[in-house]
């Protein structure tokens, strides 16, 4: 059975957890999908940027991550810039043009956000809320590009969309995944992305039965927040989770 995949989550693991939370919540205006508390220093917020889904994990936070990197449209650059300025006038601005602005987060990771392709010129005021409607996008760096798309597109099933020399961009349930070619400078990663998937368990069947598959968490149910869920590495060392929520699974859970 093919796969289907849904959700798409990007997942930040920060050591500076409260002004992540501050900065994606505050001064990008995200909406808020879900937060948890488990104990004090396992914490977790997710929230909705266009077809995306950034989720921040607070550090120590396994498997462990680097910086990681993504890009998201949005409505109205210019009012995006000030409201963003006015929340934070010396947010870390790395390039910014008439068409996007990169800009650094709180604790380093990379943000591109970029003019959508349908944006609203409308001028008035600045709406702090829902900024981000359009394309959301992954970045992941992979020192072997071409075992990275045999992984995510032969064996994960992921739909490759275009292809140059140095990177590819793949349909990511409802978001996308753009592969990159790591050079010998690259500090990016790894990184870690989640798929929901109508399968869980068979995908977990698949891989596991691999000889190069490499474990980064077994399969398990949460309870905080009901999902089946299992943790892979990619070909460099990024992570990779699949997950389906129990509700939609109730027959696979009593088959498996």
């Amino acid at each position: 059975m093919k796969n289907a995949f849904h959700e798409c989550r990007l997942l930040l693991h920060l050591k500076e957890y409260d002004k992540g939370v501050f900065f994606y919540r505050e001064v990008l205006g995200l909406q808020p999908n879900y937060n948890w508390s488990i104990v004090p220093n396992n914490k977790g917020y997710r929230f909705y940027m266009g077809n995306g889904r950034p989720e921040l994990v607070q550090y120590p936070f396994e498997p462990k991550q680097g910086r990681s990197e993504f890009a998201a449209e949005c409505v109205n650059l210019e009012l995006f810039m000030e409201r963003m300025l006015e929340e934070m006038p010396d947010v870390d601005i790395l390039e910014r043009d008439s068409e996007h602005v990169t800009l650094k987060d709180s604790d380093g990771n990379i943000v591109h956000i970029l003019r959508g392709r349908g944006e609203n010129t409308a001028t008035g005021p600045v709406d702090k809320t829902n900024m981000f409607v359009g394309d959301f996008t992954a970045i992941f760096y992979e020192k072997d590009l071409v075992a990275a798309k045999t992984f995510y597109c032969d064996d994960l099933g992921l739909a490759l969309l275009k292809e140059e020399e140095n990177k590819c961009l793949l349909r990511a349930g409802d978001a996308y995944l753009e592969l990159r070619r790591a050079d010998g400078e690259c500090d990016i990663g790894p990184s870690m992305i989640a798929f929901e998937a109508d399968s869980v368990n068979k995908l977990y069947d698949k891989f596991s039965a691999m000889e190069n598959y490499r474990e980064a968490g077994v399969l398990h149910d949460t309870d905080f927040d009901e999902r089946r869920l299992f943790q892979m590495y990619d070909p460099s060392g990024n992570v990779v989770e699949i997950y389906a929520y129990l509700r939609n699974i109730r027959t696979e859970i009593l088959l498996h």
